[in-house]
Order: structure tokens, then sequence, then C-alpha cells
């Protein structure tokens, strides 16, 4: 199975890739700030003074692509409990709706991960490197499933 899963990333990448390639210059950016500005009021507006989904304002401006992270067990803070896998899955069909590309950003902690602070999820904080493993593929093999 992990072979699989393996294999499955590789030909997304190379397809991705390749259509990027040959079709069109990928612009996008990370957008997934945006359900939390959303749930703590922000509004949106055109140049016109029109209110419109954000998505669809970038869109309008020449976005193809959007970035999406996603953490493992994300708090339920409404400022910053954001990136859970269906809050992910959510946004991406937003976007692919809008015909946008969608890059996933695995984060493997609870919150914000990056070279300077690997935190790993709480839930996972007492396994052995054999069961981080596991866990790791389980998230990512969840997390690809659900999308």
């Amino acid at each position: 199975m992990k072979k699989i899963l393996i294999s499955f990333l590789i030909f997304c990448c190379l397809t991705i890739t390749k259509s990027v390639a040959q079709n069109e210059f990928a612009k996008g950016g990370g957008v997934s700030w945006l359900p939390q500005m959303e749930a703590t009021g922000y509004k949106f507006y055109d140049k016109d003074g029109t209110q419109k989904e954000c998505l669809q304002l970038l869109k309008d401006r020449g976005i193809n692509t959007i970035r999406l992270r996603v953490w493992v067990n994300p708090s339920n803070d409404k400022t910053n409990g954001h990136c859970s896998k269906e809050e992910t899955v959510a946004m991406a069909v937003k976007a692919q709706n809008l015909g946008m590309r969608i890059m996933i950003d695995f984060h493997y902690s609870d919150s914000w991960a990056d070279p300077g602070k690997q935190t790993k999820p709480a839930a996972w904080s007492t396994h052995s490197f054999a069961n981080l493993l596991n866990d790791v593929y389980n998230h990512t093999y969840d997390v690809l499933n659900a999308l």
C-alpha cells in the first residue's frame, strides 16, 4: 500500500509539472488563512464595492493555483485553529469549482511547522519512530483520499 501511495504522489507531481509546463504558468499563492479571516468577520469586495467571495476575486485577477496547508489536529479556536483535513478539502472543492489548481502543504503538526519549528502532533507525541512512520503514512493517505 505504501508503494502505491508513493507511486501516486510521484504521478501527481509529474502530471502537475507537465500540465504547468505545457499549458499555463502557475500564478497563485497560499490561501489557508481565508477561513480564519472569514470566521473572524472579514468580508471581501471588488474595486466597485461589490462584496464577493475571496477566491472569486483572486481568480478574476488571474490567480489559477492555490496552496492549502493541512494540520493533523488543529485547535477549534476561530482565530488560529484552522487547516483541518475537512476545512482543507472544503477549500480545495471551492477552488476546483473555480477551475483552479490545488497544491497541498502537509504540516505534520497541530499548528505551524517550518524548518525551525517541528513540533509533533500531540496525539503522536509518545509514539515510537516506527509508529510515527505509520502515523505520517495514515494521515497523508487519509487527507489524499478525502481530497
